[in-house]
């Protein structure tokens, strides 16, 4: 990931966001209905966070920004001393299916073992099933999700 795939990776994560809104919405409407109505967008600084991190890349196809994969080194998390937290993994519509989710995550994993790390975490949605195959296909142990969150107000 460089500098200059700033605006492709805005485009393509907003993209990305949209349709997956819209597949909760379909797949399962009770629980999504009144669930992120709103648009995320990706700012410039959350950009350069991943930037910083070393440990996102894009896949190109003829210089074209076609895919990504977002993370970041956790220090500490779940008894694990050092691991790599995977918050997205995004490939363009019209190159879904094509290998490039897995050629991202292979893309990783070669980074983690290059840097000591032994666990990759990823947060799934159980309702995404094409992630979860994903996954799975690459060896990661995919297991129901539960979130506990809580948002103070200012």
């Amino acid at each position: 990931m460089e500098k200059k795939d700033y605006e492709p990776y805005r485009s393509l994560f907003e993209e990305a966001h949209t349709e997956y809104l819209e597949f909760l919405r379909l797949s399962n409407p009770q629980q999504y209905r009144k669930e992120q109505k709103e648009k995320r967008k990706v700012t410039r600084a959350r950009f350069n966070f991943y930037l910083k991190t070393g440990s996102s890349f894009v896949a190109e196809e003829k210089g074209e920004v076609i895919g990504y994969i977002a993370s970041q080194i956790v220090s500490y998390m779940h008894g694990v001393d050092k691991l790599l937290w995977i918050e997205y993994v995004v490939v363009k519509s019209e190159h879904k299916r094509q290998g490039i989710g897995t050629a991202l995550l292979r893309r990783l994993m070669v980074y983690a073992k290059r840097n000591n790390i032994n666990r990759i975490y990823a947060t799934i949605n159980p309702d995404n099933e094409a992630s979860i195959k994903l996954y799975q296909k690459m060896g990661f142990n995919v297991k129901s999700w539960k979130v506990a969150s809580f948002k103070s107000t200012p």
